[in-house]
């Protein structure tokens, strides 16, 4: 995936934008959109690196309020709400004029500024009188599931389902029967083997190991395979390499045709397998 498309994804997600359906409601009438949950997003993604983040603002028009589209700049007003066709914001997204450079908006995020505008550009509370320069961080962004603290469910009282062992079971059973799905079959001791083999470090386990662990008797037998693989040199050599690849570790320069030897970069690679 090019990096451009990277930034869009993670910048959706991170503001916690679930593109909404554009089919009207079981009232028949269309849901309510907001500047802020709605739009403020697709714009934080695609607009306001120019139009927002930099104290000089392009063509003069700041985005990052909805009285300011209204406002508008050098052109005039960019939003005139109820009036989808006098938007000039909206002409330039169909025309793909805006943005001029990278990836353009999808027709699916010009059809939910299209109904924000047609709606009356509504906003979920009154806007500030004034902001700081720059990209403030808005409540619901700061509302996003993954900056929320970390609480404990209540605790679900144990049923007599045979696969119900722990809490986090009951917890799972819960939601799964309101869908009409139920757990798998309990996998073998060697199935479970090979998986957490697998997992950890990449190997299946020798003919030896798997012997070993099937004459086990004993009920924490699965748990303590698992902190011993946890704790071998492979695991670490195996997950080792997902963060050297974020930090594009390579034992040589690469960028030219002599492709020079980088001769201590391997401490950094050992560092990071002996941390994990």
């Amino acid at each position: 995936m090019p990096f451009n498309q990277v930034v869009r994804l993670t910048l959706l997600t991170f503001s916690g934008l679930f593109i909404p359906s554009l089919v009207c409601s079981l009232s028949g009438q269309e849901d309510p959109l907001t500047f802020e949950k709605d739009i403020r997003p697709i714009l934080r993604a695609y607009c306001l690196d120019c139009h927002g983040a930099e104290h000089e603002i392009k063509g003069k028009l700041d985005l990052r309020l909805r009285r300011f589209m209204v406002q508008g700049g050098k052109t005039g007003p960019a939003v005139q709400p109820g009036n989808t066709e006098g938007s000039l914001l909206l002409q330039r997204l169909r025309d793909k004029e805006m943005p001029p450079q990278g990836e353009t908006l999808t027709d699916e995020e010009i059809s939910i500024i299209e109904k924000w505008i047609r709606q009356g550009a509504k906003t979920a509370r009154p806007e500030p009188e004034s902001i700081d320069p720059g990209l403030r961080i808005t409540e619901e962004e700061r509302a996003f599931w993954s900056f929320q603290s970390v609480k404990r469910p209540e605790q679900i009282p144990y049923s007599d389902h045979a696969q119900v062992r722990t809490p986090v079971d009951a917890l799972l059973l819960k939601s799964m029967h309101l869908k009409d799905l139920t757990f798998s079959p309990h996998a073998s001791k060697l199935t479970l083997m090979k998986r957490v083999y697998f997992d950890l470090v990449g190997l299946p386990p020798s003919t030896e190991e798997i012997q070993k662990f099937l004459a086990e008797s004993s009920p924490d037998a699965y748990e303590r395979l698992v902190n011993r693989l946890l704790a071998s040199p492979q695991y670490g050599e195996r997950w080792a390499r997902h963060w050297l690849d974020v930090a594009g570790y390579a034992d040589s320069e690469g960028a030219t045709t002599q492709d020079a030897v980088r001769p201590y970069a391997y401490k950094f690679r050992d560092y990071v397998i002996r941390s994990l």
